[in-house]
């Protein structure tokens, strides 16, 4: 097992591992082997095989971003076969939060198990609510839309933390989760409300225990790719596709599209990464689909729209990485040749994801033939200037250092009755 980045090698580790005697309920298991790397924040790859003497058992390789700080998120899930108090005897790499867990392997849920246990970690949540303070978690199974199953959704109040460990239970049926896409869902959200971060897993397709013992855990075959990726043909349109996907990707997607899928330069495995990409989303074949026709659309639109300035990539621009996100604004304020300010749009979305009301409003600072930047949002996670009511101002009347300074320690009044700011406040 083995960690490295763009400067070497970060971490190894080199096990011999006995095999498990066969027994009258050894079938019935897996092996299970759990290996920690120290690694720093960022863009990480780790790679892994198994040999049973020279012979090449199993190889793997998978490039992920550990997480730096800033906006909270959801770990990856572990679907718990046992678990137990860490003991003095417990193995150290099967110890989470001071429980030791052993995860079902391939996370594939029977289809006759009456409840499944999972642990997830969320973190970063104290730095949007504050250490200590309540917020609303929420999570449970989705239904055939993609959305909450209400017989299975569950709401508890969680006090904040840098890390917060979750390990709860969920009741499952034959329905429940979805035997051919199960996805668990995970939400963290204000006192007020408002989400503050949310992440739909999906899990391996469900068999029967039977089936699951008789295949030796393997899971279903890939399957049919979107029929909406029939005509992208080549290498070049391809990459182009999945760098046109970003914008909507991701974290962990984003490094696995850069580090992984564009340099391997495999067309029919990026063509099955979109597909999963959209059933991931999706409750069914015919609803990923549409979903990518939809998203197609707009790759056309924003290259149209915003990609002058991008030798025509729309998508590589600030509007039409918001465009791609939340679509077409409902209202949109251009003004592109006042004299007092730089060129500068409000965009207003009646609802902008999971949020109500937010605003993006771009500027060019420098005028001719270029891409708008974003210059302030009321959007979490967006970009968030307390000054931008100066920076807006053209360069003639541009206010010193100091002043600016003044400005973010002592905010605006916003109806002041300048133009832009009663644009913002009051879109129309």
């Amino acid at each position: 097992m083995l960690a490295s980045d763009n400067e070497g090698i970060l971490d190894f580790r080199k096990d011999k591992v006995l095999g498990r005697p066969m027994g009258l309920d050894s079938a019935v298991l897996e092996h299970v082997h759990i290996r920690r790397l120290e690694v720093p924040s960022g863009n990480v790859k780790f790679e892994w095989l198994a040999q049973l003497g020279d012979s090449l058992v199993y190889e793997h390789n998978e490039s992920v971003r550990i997480q730096v700080g800033g906006m909270p998120e959801f770990t990856d899930v572990m679907i718990v076969a046992t678990h137990g108090p860490a003991s003095d005897v417990s193995q150290p790499e099967m110890v989470h939060s001071g429980l030791d867990l052993i995860p079902l392997v391939g996370r594939q849920i029977p289809i006759d198990a009456v409840s499944v246990r999972f642990y997830v970690e969320l973190h970063g949540v104290a730095d949007i609510v504050g250490q200590d303070s309540l917020f609303l978690l929420t999570y449970g199974w989705a239904n055939e839309r993609g959305e909450w199953d209400s017989r299975t959704t569950k709401y508890e109040r969680k006090r904040a933390a840098d890390i917060l460990p979750i390990f709860e239970t969920l009741p499952t049926s034959p329905s429940s989760p979805l035997p051919q896409s199960p996805v668990l869902k995970l939400q963290a959200s204000t006192r007020e409300g408002e989400v503050i971060v949310s992440r739909d897993i999906l899990l391996a397709q469900r068999q029967s225990a039977t089936a699951v013992n008789e295949s030796g855990g393997s899971l279903a075959g890939a399957g049919t790719l979107l029929p909406s990726l029939t005509s992208y043909a080549d290498r070049a349109d391809m990459v182009r596709h999945l760098e046109d996907h970003l914008a909507i990707a991701s974290i962990n997607e984003q490094n696995t599209i850069q580090n992984t899928l564009i340099p391997s330069g495999d067309v029919m495995q990026m063509k099955q990464y979109v597909t999963g990409f959209w059933l991931e989303r999706s409750a069914s074949l015919a609803e990923a689909h549409a979903r990518h026709v939809q998203h197609v659309d707009r790759i056309a639109y924003v290259n149209e729209a915003y990609g002058g300035c991008k030798d025509g990539r729309g998508s590589l621009t600030e509007m039409g990485n918001i465009y791609l996100r939340f679509g077409k604004p409902n209202t949109v304020v251009k003004r592109h040749h006042d004299t007092e300010y730089y060129p500068y749009e409000i965009w207003h979305y009646h609802k902008a994801g999971r949020f109500n009301n937010k605003r993006f409003l771009f500027f060019a600072p420098h005028v001719v033939a270029e891409c708008m930047e974003l210059l302030h949002s009321d959007m979490l996670g967006e970009r968030q200037n307390e000054d931008w009511l100066s920076q807006l101002r053209s360069r003639e009347n541009r206010l010193s250092v100091s002043k600016s300074m003044e400005n973010r320690l002592n905010p605006r009044d916003s109806y002041s009755r300048e133009e832009p700011e009663d644009l913002f406040f009051n879109p129309r």
